[in-house]
C-alpha cells in the first residue's frame, strides 16, 4: 500500500496521509480505534468539512458510494449512512440484538427505524463528529457502530441513510462462530448504555426508499447450518446451567437438553423477548460462561428464526423481521 501512494498522489494530485490507528479506547483494540483515530486526525490536522468511512475490503466499491453521500450532506444531512441489500439469514446480530434492543429500551424513538444501524459506510461531518467524538472515544471494538448511530440520534443529529444497490459481498460465515466476538461487543455495549434517556424529537432522519432485491440475495443462506447446528452441543458448562435459571422453564428445559442434540424450537420470539429483558441485568461480559450462554442463547434464536420463517421465503422472512421489532416496541411500551 505505502508503494502505491506516490503513484496515486501523481495521478490524482491530491496529498494522501496515510497514519496508523492509535490506542484510544479502553475496549479491545480493534475497529473502533480506527475509526476514533480517524476522526482525531480529521478533526486536529486538517481544515476538511467532511469525512467518509469505508471498510477495505468491498469488492463492490465504486466512487458512486461517495457521490451519493455528498450529495445528501450538501442538502444539509450531517451524518449520511449507507445501508445495503441483505440476505435474510445475513444480519442476524442487527435484528436479533442491535434492532431487538434499540425496540425493548428506547421505544418510541427515531431510532428504532434506522435500518442498519452496524453499518461502517458514513460521513460525517466536522460538526457531527466534533459532537460525537467525546461521547465515543472510550469504544475501541466493534461496539463503535452502534455507539455512533445511538450518539448521531441522542444529540438530534440530522442524519441519512443512503441505499447502495451493489451492497456488499460477504463470505459463508463459519457456523456463526466467526461473528462470536460481534455478538458479545453489541450487546455490551447495548447494556451499557441501557440507563441512558433518549428523545429523537423533531430529528431530520431520511431513508432513501429499498430498492430492487437481486435474486442472487434472496436465495443466499449467510452461514453454514451443520456447523452451527453443533454450537449448541459444545462449551458446556455448571456455571452455565446455573445461568440458565433466569430464564423461561422451557428456555432452561431446551437448552440444557442442547447438549446431547441441537434444540431450537422453543426460541420464539416471545421467549427472547425475556431472554433478552434478563440478560439486560444478569448479563456480565468478563464472565466467559455468561458470554458463551449469549452466544448459544443467540444461536437457538437464529436457527429458530431460520427453520420456521426464513425457510418460507424472502419476502415473508423479512416482513416478519420488521414486524417483530414493531411488537417489541409495542410490548416494551405497554409495561
Amino acid at each position: 500500500m505505502e508503494e502505491s501512494i506516490p503513484e496515486i498522489e501523481r495521478k490524482t494530485g491530491k496529498e494522501i496521509h496515510m497514519i496508523t490507528q492509535k490506542r484510544l479506547g479502553q475496549m479491545r483494540s480493534g475497529k473502533g480505534d480506527g475509526i476514533n483515530t480517524g476522526i482525531k486526525f480529521f478533526l486536529n490536522e486538517t481544515n476538511h468539512e467532511r469525512i467518509h468511512f469505508y471498510d477495505s475490503d468491498i469488492l463492490t466499491f465504486n466512487k458512486g458510494w461517495i457521490t451519493k453521500a455528498e450529495v445528501k450532506a450538501d442538502e444539509g444531512f450531517r451524518v449520511v449512512k449507507h445501508y445495503f441489500p441483505r440476505s435474510s439469514t445475513d444480519a442476524m446480530i442487527t435484528w436479533h440484538i442491535t434492532k431487538s434492543g434499540f425496540a425493548i429500551l428506547w421505544p418510541r424513538t427515531e431510532l428504532i427505524k434506522v435500518e442498519q444501524p452496524l453499518g461502517g459506510e458514513l460521513l460525517l461531518t466536522r460538526e457531527a463528529a466534533g459532537k460525537i467524538l467525546a461521547d465515543v472515544l472510550r469504544y475501541s471494538d466493534w461496539a463503535i457502530d452502534t455507539t455512533y448511530t445511538w450518539f448521531t440520534f441522542y444529540h438530534k443529529i440530522p442524519i441519512c441513510e443512503v441505499y447502495v444497490k451493489e451492497g456488499k459481498i460477504h463470505k459463508l460465515y463459519g457456523g456463526l462462530t466467526d461473528l462470536k466476538v460481534m455478538l458479545i461487543e453489541c450487546f455490551s455495549v447495548i447494556q451499557e448504555l441501557k440507563d441512558k434517556s433518549l428523545d429523537t424529537l423533531g430529528i431530520k432522519h431520511e431513508i432513501e426508499t429499498l430498492g430492487k432485491i437481486q435474486d442472487a440475495v434472496k436465495s443466499k443462506i449467510a452461514y453454514d447450518i451443520e456447523k452451527t447446528l453443533e454450537i449448541l452441543k459444545m462449551k458446556w458448562t455448571d456455571k452455565q446451567m446455573e445461568y440458565l435459571e433466569h430464564f423461561p422453564h422451557d428456555v432452561k428445559e431446551g437448552m440444557i437438553r442442547c447438549r446431547d442434540y441441537p434444540r431450537f424450537a422453543f426460541m420464539n420470539e416471545k421467549n427472547w423477548y425475556e431472554i433478552y429483558r434478563t440478560m439486560l441485568d444478569e448479563f456480565d461480559e468478563k464472565d466467559e460462561d455468561w458470554r458463551e450462554l449469549l452466544f448459544k442463547l443467540w444461536v437457538s434464536r437464529v436457527l429458530n428464526y431460520m427453520m420456521y420463517k426464513a425457510l418460507r421465503g424472502y419476502d415473508h422472512a423479512m416482513s416478519y423481521l420488521y414486524e417483530v421489532i414493531k411488537r417489541y416496541e409495542q410490548k416494551r411500551s405497554e409495561e
